[in-house]
């Protein structure tokens, strides 16, 4: 925290960043955004732009290819996993994603959304001799067909997401009103509609047979009631995690996350302002819109039973929303929770201090989610795990 600014010079990501996908067209638009750039910024920006050459020549093609057998998909509702960054969102993803009921991007989809039908079979070889083996900012393993966040590729395929911040993260005017969606023109919001089924589609077209979209992406915590009025009949489940954790965590994601995919200086002080400010607006706005979604709907996790107890809270899920094929899952899942027990969290040292300065900011979310302060004493260390 006493460090205000940091210039990384060097990736931890390999020669892919989040910008690798990008069509040419939606490239000259991020530059009319005019992003400040720094020096080590400089090589992932040229790469991006020389890429979006293959990447919009790629899309056209397979548009010819596949565009009417996609639109005649028909989509089942989806499933959305919400919450805050770094409140479980992925090993939740991870896990739900073994029930074969479900669909959802994988590697190439999130990287490569143009055109991942038409390309995905040898990029696949490719780009995972090119790609780190475990995640920068927490040491997930990182593999082609482990599920991935959507909002990337609704970032990448019409620019419209908050993911803007990655490259903006001085200009926060660029990408604010992208959280909620209600301050689209018509235009925008058609674009973003039409932009969003048709992904969909693609996930659930390449999957062969009709099977349900799982889609997580902390951004969607903002969009219940724009998602409900495309999907009426769409579920969610809400995970959450100690404040604390959640805090170090989120700030370090966006540390290493600005770092190796952005353009601006990182000001590290601004960053964590912005990342607090965004904890307490989702907290705001999932409390006010969770009363909206009817009670077979939507469940909500404790990120800290999930991980005591998988089979048991996942169990809990699927009587909520009543989904079929539990059974199934819990056979399937065994092999990823054996290797989770080797999994080493990051650690963080949290001195009174700074255990006091999250208290007083995320006073609702202790207790909102029913979590407990931990003691103040200036001689206590608590190390906080990711």
């Amino acid at each position: 925290m006493t460090k205000r600014q940091e210039n990384k010079t060097v990736s931890t990501k390999g020669p892919f960043c989040v910008w690798s996908g990008i069509g040419f067209t939606n490239f000259i638009k991020l530059m009319r955004l005019r992003p400040t750039i720094r020096w080590s910024g400089l090589s992932r920006l040229i790469s991006s732009g020389v890429l979006s050459i293959s990447n919009s020549c790629f899309g056209l093609l397979e548009n010819l290819i596949f565009s009417r057998k996609v639109n005649r998909t028909k989509l089942e509702p989806p499933v959305f996993i919400i919450g805050h960054w770094r409140s479980g969102t992925t090993l939740l993803h991870n896990l739900m994603s073994m029930d074969k009921q479900f669909i959802y991007p994988n590697m190439g989809a999130m990287l490569f959304p143009s055109h991942f039908l038409l390309t995905e079979s040898v990029l696949k070889h490719v780009v995972k001799l090119l790609i780190p083996k475990q995640r920068p900012m927490d040491n997930m393993p990182v593999e082609w067909d482990l599920p991935q966040e959507d909002e990337t590729s609704i970032m990448l395929l019409h620019l419209m997401s908050p993911y803007l911040a990655i490259g903006f993260s001085d200009q926060p005017e660029v990408y604010e009103r992208y959280y909620e969606l209600d301050q689209l023109t018509p235009k925008e919001e058609s674009v973003w509609k039409k932009t969003f089924l048709y992904y969909m589609k693609k996930l659930t077209y390449k999957a062969g047979e009709q099977k349900r979209v799982l889609l997580k992406s902390p951004t969607h915590t903002f969009r219940i009631p724009f998602l409900l009025k495309m999907f009426p009949d769409a579920q969610f489940v809400y995970i959450h995690r100690d404040p604390y954790k959640v805090y170090n965590s989120t700030l370090h994601l966006r540390r290493t996350m600005f770092g190796d995919n952005g353009f601006a200086p990182l000001d590290m002080e601004k960053l964590e302002e912005g990342m607090s400010d965004i904890y307490l607006n989702h907290l705001d706005i999932y409390e006010r819109d969770r009363k909206m979604v009817p009670k077979d709907q939507l469940h909500e996790v404790r990120f800290e039973d999930l991980e005591a107890d998988p089979v048991g809270e996942l169990k809990k899920v699927y009587e909520r929303l009543d989904l079929p094929g539990f059974d199934d899952l819990v056979e399937n899942m065994q092999p990823y929770l054996m290797d989770q027990k080797s999994y080493k969290k990051n650690n963080y040292e949290m001195d009174a201090a700074q255990e006091k300065k999250i208290f007083e900011r995320w006073q609702k979310a202790f207790e909102m989610l029913g979590y407990d302060r931990l003691p103040s004493e200036a001689e206590v260390k608590a190390r906080v795990a990711s």
